[in-house]
């Protein structure tokens, strides 16, 4: 499930003001 939360990431540089580095650590 993470695939789309990575493709929804990669445009916006990042969600919610959460850098995609945090997210993935997140995972």
């Amino acid at each position: 499930q993470w695939m789309w939360v990575y493709n929804n990431v990669r445009p916006h540089s990042s969600i919610g003001g959460i850098p995609p580095r945090k997210l993935l650590e997140a995972i």
